[in-house]
């Protein structure tokens, strides 16, 4: 890779519902690893566009997924994943 090259990682849930892999690339001196809020400015600082807002105002999981899908995630504890 080009040695200005940076590898970044976006991760909407914030840090205290990321898992392990997720801190372990943090750390490391290959990916710059943002995540909550701090994923969330720097999209917008790339992109000039607030995309959280925008979620906010135009995602509802429970309601725009099929009731079974919503039920089945529910069942097998699996809601926190669409955070992630």
């Amino acid at each position: 890779m080009e040695q200005n090259y940076h590898n970044i990682l976006l991760v909407r849930a914030s840090e205290n519902q990321n898992n392990n892999y997720f801190k372990l690339l943090k750390q490391s001196d290959v990916w710059e690893a943002y995540c909550g809020e701090e994923a969330y400015d720097k999209i917008g600082g790339y992109t000039g566009f607030d995309l959280k807002n925008w979620i906010t105002q135009n995602i509802n999981w429970h309601t725009d997924l099929l009731p079974e899908t919503v039920e089945h995630l529910t069942n097998s504890n699996l809601l926190k994943y669409l955070e992630w």
